[in-house]
């Protein structure tokens, strides 16, 4: 059984932000990791890695997510139909730039604009 890491800013929110607040987390059973924009068409090592350990997760996996340095909880993963993990809509492994506006339709999980990385 393998186990994951996930670092959060806060335990909650007021707001609904991609920085997932750990009760967002809870509530809607999801979580998702926001990747920075990949440069010329180009993961870095950094996008591989995350992309890699999504890649690995299977049912029954662990998650412990932290705040600070400290551990806030431990979830498991679930299959949902035949697997646990899911691009948030069809091209977000790609390493190219999408809009939001582009993509809203597609969304598992609609965080708004934030739901892709527009820096």
């Amino acid at each position: 059984m393998a186990g994951y890491i996930m670092s959060l800013k806060k335990p909650k929110s007021k707001k609904i932000s991609i920085t997932q607040p750990l009760e967002e987390c809870i509530k809607k059973g999801v979580y998702s990791t926001k990747l920075s924009k990949p440069e010329n068409n180009i993961w870095k090592i950094h996008h591989e890695a995350t992309i890699a350990d999504y890649a690995t997760m299977k049912e029954g996996d662990n998650i412990y997510f932290f705040i600070n340095r400290k551990i806030y909880g431990i979830g498991r993963l679930k299959n949902i139909e035949n697997d646990c993990k899911f691009s948030n809509y069809l091209d977000s492994s790609k390493p190219i730039n999408s809009r939001y506006k582009d993509i809203k339709n597609e969304l598992l999980v609609d965080f708004g604009e934030e739901s892709v990385d527009n820096r």
